[in-house]
């Protein structure tokens, strides 16, 4: 409890008060219209109450036209922007800091929900009997990727603006950016798929984005697959080549997870993690894993 209770300084000086993170949770809490709800900044004035040095939010979308649940919070423009800032603001008066995590669903929304879905291809979730919930995606145009490069970065710079002091890139779980990364979902053949340094543009030009709006200071993380766990998916070997990109660019701090909806790794783990109360610890712990890991 000692070390964990000791604060924790990033490379840009940017300080947690200890290392306890609440990760990134779902909380599907947002108005129809995408507005933070009372009930959500409630949650979170609690949460920041709890004594975690960092809380990290769950899904803002960055379109109203792609939802991953109902109920998501979406920011591409200002229209809650007071709500936002309220939100922003039930960590003051405690130790805790609130990261929001950005995210766009791909192919992963639910068709009921969502009139276009988009992904890197055009394939299709399989997931037995839940399938129907899921359209087969629209292949993305050079176009699309570019605007929703764009919007990652706008939602970031608002988010700034409202008063949160970091932002996380949604780039596991099978969401659009897990999906560029994985060769079984994007099967492009121009400069956005093929090869891993191809596949791996999409998110590097969304840090880039992301870093040219917001300075270089103000902290950007990622949370990333170790893998897919599917055959033909994103690999272990893969996912240490990104991350190396990644810290080439200059981000903050990377979060490890894994799986999709279809090989949902996230949610189960090994006897052997269980005992040890981390998922994918075993990724973490292998020295060329790490190219520039430190203690958190």
């Amino acid at each position: 409890m000692q070390y964990l209770s000791s604060p924790f300084t990033f490379k840009n000086g940017t300080v947690i008060p200890n290392r306890i993170v609440k990760s990134a949770t779902s909380e599907v809490l947002g108005t129809i219209d995408g507005a933070p709800t009372p009930t959500l900044i409630n949650l979170y004035k609690r949460w920041a109450e709890g004594g975690a040095g960092l809380l990290i939010t769950g899904n803002i979308m960055v379109d109203a036209k792609a939802i991953g649940e109902p109920n998501n919070v979406v920011v591409e423009d200002k229209t809650h922007f007071e709500l936002l800032k309220t939100w922003a603001q039930t960590a003051a008066g405690t130790d805790a800091t609130i990261w929001t995590q950005i995210n766009h669903p791909g192919r992963q929304a639910i068709g009921l929900i969502n009139r276009k879905v988009v992904a890197p291809s055009a394939i299709r979730l399989k997931l037995g009997p839940m399938s129907s919930m899921f359209a087969t995606p629209k292949a993305l145009e050079e176009d699309e990727i570019l605007d929703i490069i764009e919007r990652y970065a706008t939602t970031a710079e608002i988010l700034k603006e409202a008063g949160f002091p970091g932002v996380q890139i949604h780039g596991a779980h099978g969401y659009l950016v897990s999906q560029f990364l994985s060769p079984r979902m994007n099967i492009r053949t121009d400069k956005w798929g093929g090869s891993l340094e191809n596949r791996a543009r999409f998110v590097l030009e969304i840090y880039r984005k992301m870093r040219a709006k917001l300075g270089a200071d103000y902290p950007i993380s990622i949370k990333i697959n170790s893998a897919d766990f599917q055959r033909g998916g994103f690999t272990e070997e893969e996912s240490v080549q990104v991350i190396k990109m990644l810290s080439e660019e200059g981000i903050d701090m990377i979060e490890i997870s894994g799986g999709t909806y279809e090989a949902p790794a996230m949610m189960f783990s090994k006897q052997s993690t269980r005992e040890r109360e981390a998922y994918f610890i075993e990724y973490t712990q292998k020295p060329e894993k790490s190219p520039t890991r430190r203690s958190w």
